[in-house]
């Protein structure tokens, strides 16, 4: 996960990636394997992307809390929207947010879900 844009949002600093997949199904078929209280809503939030979406992955943060992540790529080439998921350690959802990246790498929006 680390400190990128959007890396101080859901205490992802200091993170430890526990899962990944580039595709959904294979995303969908390794939630079994993550913690059972947020199995639920990984499998939810994996489940909304559409077979385009690619790097999908689970960080457990320091707090105990999750960060779930998958991407986008835009419609102009090199740009993404990269959706984010933070649940805690009970599986409660405390935030949802998207950020969209133009072709050159930079934040241009950042959205609550």
């Amino acid at each position: 996960m680390g400190t990128g844009a959007g890396g101080n949002f859901g205490n992802t600093k200091g993170s430890r990636t526990i899962s990944t997949a580039t595709k959904k199904s294979t995303a969908l078929s390794g939630v079994g394997k993550l913690p059972e209280p947020i199995q639920k809503g990984v499998k939810s939030f994996f489940k909304g992307s559409s077979n385009n979406y690619n790097n999908y992955s689970v960080a457990k943060n320091k707090d105990g809390s999750y960060t779930i992540k998958m991407e986008n790529p835009g419609r102009v080439p090199g740009s993404k929207a990269i959706y984010y998921k933070i649940i805690d350690s009970d599986g409660k959802t405390v935030r949802v947010y998207k950020e969209t990246y133009a072709p050159q790498g930079n934040l241009v929006h950042r959205k609550e879900k």
